[in-house]
Order: C-alpha cells, then sequence, then structure tokens
C-alpha cells in the first residue's frame, strides 16, 4: 500500500491529479471499465468518464474492444516521457520567443516617464533573479568583483549553467577584484574563460566592498553576508555610462590576471 502511495505522489509531481494517478495505476494492474474502476477506486462514474478522457487526451490510456466489450487500457508508461519531450519542446519554443520579445518589452520600457527604475530583491532566489536577468547582456558585461556567481547564491551547480548560458549569448566579460589569492578553477567550463578577463587593482587604489555589475542600462549592486542577502537594481542610461566610465579608468591602469 505504502509503495503505491508513493508511485501517485511521483505521478502527481508529473502533474496528473491525485484521482487521474489512481485510475492509471488500477489500469496498469489490468483493464477495466468505466463502471469497473468507479467500483475499484470508489471515484464517482461521472468523474471517472472525464478524467478517463482526459488520460486518453495526454496518451496514458486507450480503448480496447473483443467479444466481451470495450474495455479501457493503460499504455506504455513511456508515453508519459514522450509527453515530457513535448513539453521540454513547447517550454525551448517559448523561450526563444521570449528571448526574441524582451528587446522589444525594455523598448517600450524605457519609453515610459519614468527613466530612472529602481528593484530591490531578497534572498537566495531575489539574487539568482538579478543574475538571470544579467543574461540580457547585449555586447559586454563589467564587474567590480572580490566574489563568485556561487557565493552569492551558495550554488555551484546554478553557478555552471549561469556559464552555459553565458557562452550561448557570446558576450563578453570583464572583472576588477582586489583579491591576490583568487583560484583560477573557480570554472571548468573553458568557452566562458574565453570570455572572461580579470585585471586586479589593490584595496588601498579602490576597495571594491560590494559587488557591482554593469551592462546595458543597469547597474546590480550585491551585498550578502551569512544572514541576509539583499540586491539592487538600476536601470538608467546615464549612471549606466557613468559607471562604465569609472571602471574603464580604473581597467586601464589595473594588473591583467592570466586564467
Amino acid at each position: 500500500m505504502n509503495n503505491k502511495q508513493n508511485v501517485r505522489k511521483k505521478l502527481e509531481r508529473l502533474n496528473l491529479l491525485k484521482d487521474e494517478a489512481v485510475l492509471y495505476m488500477d489500469l496498469l494492474e489490468a483493464p477495466n471499465t468505466h463502471l469497473g474502476l468507479s467500483r475499484a477506486t470508489g471515484i464517482n462514474r461521472s468523474k471517472v468518464y472525464r478524467l478517463i478522457e482526459q488520460l486518453e487526451g495526454r496518451g496514458l490510456v486507450s480503448r480496447r474492444t473483443d467479444d466481451r466489450g470495450t474495455f479501457l487500457v493503460a499504455n506504455d508508461p513511456n508515453a508519459l516521457e514522450i509527453e515530457l519531450t513535448a513539453q521540454e519542446t513547447q517550454l525551448q519554443r517559448q523561450r526563444e520567443v521570449l528571448e526574441d520579445t524582451i528587446p522589444d518589452l525594455f523598448a517600450l520600457y524605457k519609453n515610459t516617464k519614468n527613466p530612472f527604475v529602481i528593484h530591490t530583491y531578497e534572498g537566495t532566489d531575489g539574487l539568482r533573479q538579478m543574475q538571470w536577468r544579467e543574461l540580457q547582456t547585449k555586447g559586454e558585461l563589467l564587474t567590480f568583483g572580490n566574489t563568485t556567481i556561487e557565493d552569492m547564491v551558495i550554488d555551484h551547480g546554478w553557478a555552471e549553467r549561469m556559464r552555459e548560458r553565458t557562452v550561448e549569448r557570446g558576450y563578453r566579460l570583464r572583472e576588477i577584484y582586489n583579491e591576490s589569492d583568487r583560484s583560477p578553477d573557480f570554472t571548468v567550463n573553458k568557452e566562458y574563460l574565453a570570455l572572461y578577463e580579470a585585471r586586479r587593482v589593490s584595496e588601498e587604489e579602490l576597495p571594491v566592498a560590494t559587488p557591482m555589475v554593469i551592462y546595458n542600462d543597469t547597474v546590480c549592486i550585491y551585498h550578502f553576508t551569512d544572514e541576509k542577502r539583499v540586491g539592487v537594481e538600476i536601470i538608467n542610461a546615464g549612471f549606466a555610462h557613468t559607471m562604465k566610465s569609472i571602471f574603464e579608468l580604473y581597467w586601464k591602469n589595473a594588473e591583467k590576471i592570466d586564467y
């Protein structure tokens, strides 16, 4: 009984309703009729008709007719994988449309009567959202660093996925930091490292106390401790241009770092 409950819960995580999972599992054991399913599961007969129709639509149930009549039959469980693959394909198409639409939406956004926009974020999820928005970078992303992506969100897997997406988009990254002993093995993604360039300045010359990222018309400020993680996103072309100019002034005289 406990094993069946575990399987049912897993099916629910695959977006089946509880009663849909119950009906599908019953049919996996043996073909049945609508009436037989209602009696076996205790689900109202009219509801069984509706749910079976939904399961048929998902390719999980079909009908078989012989000299005894028509029976409902569970299809191969691999149908769940086929459905998931279709969903992944659809999601990828939606992502491509979104990426193509984002610049147009931001063009409208920038034409509003509020040219200086501030967004605030809290917690690890908030900082991840800020990092994800950085993937909108056109051309180049600049960073006053002293930290890594994983330091901010405590998740190396997430950080490596971000680097993979950066490679897909093909924009370059330049970072200025103070650390004298940063390890060069913060990532194994060689394609990312080909897009990444770092230089170091002394803390006396420029104390980088808070990580700051500059891209497009946006300046992001990250602050995190063991207890709290917050971020601020300032969207303003003039401010971003000023911060880019400051970055370039320090970049010229900073010590080159080879990775």
